[in-house]
């Protein structure tokens, strides 16, 4: 298990930001990574949030199936050097938590993206990248900057756009 790093990327679970991951994985070719998409989202103060609602809840409600699919078109492209790849969820600005979450989670690399807008429709989410980029001195990961070509600033959320004018010979099973 040596040499594999573990890469957190931010995502606001769109198919949109899937591009970010693609980039930095062509970009990284020669190297075994696990990739953690994570999202800031805000649980809420409620009991029943904090207690009645898993994580495992938010993710499903979270996550669309285009962007599913997505994801296991990228798990097969990239086969031989993507170990492992799944979605968290990052539930706080503070400093001390992200700390530990990277601590904790052994997370060796992170992945911003350069001028890239997270347009999540959901109200509960976050930009993950302003508060990585605040906290960027406490956090003791290499910082990966990502430059998407032809970024819309508005954003595409079409799996064809995306996965299916490449010249790639996978598929989503």
């Amino acid at each position: 298990m040596a040499n594999i790093a573990r890469v957190l990327v931010p995502t606001d679970f769109s198919v949109d930001s899937l591009r970010i991951v693609l980039n930095f994985m062509e970009k990284n070719a020669d190297q075994k990574v696990e990739l953690v998409l994570a999202c800031g989202y805000d649980v809420g103060d409620s009991i029943t949030s904090l207690l009645g609602i898993t994580k495992e809840d938010h993710l499903s409600r979270l996550e669309s199936e285009d962007f599913i699919k997505g994801c296991e078109m990228i798990k097969s492209r990239f086969k031989s050097n993507l170990v492992e790849m799944y979605s968290d969820l990052i539930i706080s600005r503070n400093g001390r938590y992200l700390r530990n979450y990277f601590k904790g989670g052994r997370v060796t690399h992170i992945v911003l993206p350069e001028g890239y807008l997270f347009a999540s429709k959901e109200s509960s989410v976050f930009d993950l990248t302003e508060v990585l980029r605040k906290n960027v001195e406490s956090i003791s990961a290499i910082i990966v900057p990502v430059k998407l070509e032809d970024q819309l600033l508005e954003g595409i959320d079409s799996m064809d756009s995306i996965f299916f004018r490449r010249d790639w010979r996978v598929s989503y099973e």
